[in-house]
């Protein structure tokens, strides 16, 4: 999961910088690899749900997964089906982290990148990727603790 999530990002970054969102790439990649951010959801969500193995790191990853099956949230279709399901993949795993695994200082870090980048939002090119990247940084972070110890 955390190699699906450096690769991807990695990559969308050195190709086209810093987007105003993760869920931007899948507009910015040319049509034939538009299959590479639902592959991307799913390719974090599904190790997630796997490894994590509670009901909030569950819903975590199926909103996740939701994110990557409704890609492309321009369109009124799938528009409120990706929103919904970032939402729940954010809030589930900070709830997952701090009631399941009890790693509330990753909460803390979490809620005070996502204030800062709020914030100072103007002068921030691509708050929302820096506060989608803190997000899933913050859910590798607590799965890996968890898994050693």
């Amino acid at each position: 999961m955390l190699v699906v999530f450096i690769s991807y990002v990695s990559w969308i970054w050195a190709r086209y910088g810093v987007l105003k969102s993760i869920s931007q790439s899948y507009y910015e990649l040319p049509k034939n690899l538009q299959f590479l951010f639902t592959f991307f959801c799913w390719g974090f969500s599904l190790p997630a749900i796997i490894v994590g193995s509670t009901g909030l790191i569950f819903l975590a990853g199926s909103g996740i997964g939701f994110v990557g099956a409704a890609a492309a949230f321009q369109e009124d279709m799938t528009h409120e089906v990706h929103m919904i399901g970032a939402g729940t993949g954010v809030t589930a795993s900070q709830l997952a982290i701090f009631l399941n695994f009890g790693l509330w200082p990753i909460n803390i870090a979490f809620i005070s990148v996502s204030l800062f980048l709020l914030l100072f939002r103007k002068k921030i090119r691509g708050w929302i990727w820096w506060i989608e990247i803190a997000a899933f940084l913050s859910i590798c972070i607590a799965l890996g603790i968890q898994t050693i110890f």
